[in-house]
């Protein structure tokens, strides 16, 4: 069993490496609305909501040459009219991506102007679809797809990291 699950990861985890260089652009575009006013926001339904609040932490703490982030985390119930502003970017999380409540909450930030991604289970699937661009880990076992988007998460929390410190250094002639 656990052998299975591992060789189950380990596929997954080749199937992302298409996606770095997406995740590497997000957290670009996310220093990018930041450094312009802009907040980071999470939202995750059920067990993603953990998720989402652990996106939250890594950003929300000062870390080497980083000062501390504009983020939040966003429920499923949230109301994007209320809870999001154009410049903003929501990160969406989900296992599956088959969730009305949060594709729905997603489609509505997005016709506000904000810039919506989402990390998802296998596509096709109704969040990926109402969001600019998704990464759709596309296993079936639901814990496995947890731990790619953990993966996914820190790839893409290393590239806005990289992205803030390089801002905020002093231009050299």
């Amino acid at each position: 069993m656990i052998d299975r699950h591992l060789i189950s990861l380990a596929i997954a985890l080749q199937h992302i490496d298409a996606d770095v260089p997406k995740l590497q652009a997000w957290g670009r575009t996310a220093s990018s609305k930041l450094a312009a006013g802009g907040r980071l926001l999470a939202c995750g339904a059920g067990t993603r909501g953990q998720q989402a609040r652990h996106v939250v932490s890594e950003f929300a703490t000062q870390e080497d040459e980083r000062p501390p982030l504009a983020v939040a985390t966003l429920s499923v119930g949230s109301d994007a009219h209320t809870d999001c502003e154009s410049g903003d970017v929501v990160l969406y999380l989900s296992a599956t991506g088959a969730d009305e409540g949060i594709a729905g909450a997603a489609a509505a930030a997005g016709e506000l102007g904000v810039t919506t991604w989402a990390l998802t289970g296998p596509a096709p699937n109704a969040l990926a679809a109402a969001c600019a661009e998704a990464v759709c880990v596309g296993v079936p076992a639901t814990s496995t797809v947890e731990e790619v988007h953990l993966a996914a998460i820190h790839i893409l929390a290393a590239a806005l990291n990289s992205a803030v410190r390089d801002a905020a250094q002093p231009e050299t002639t």
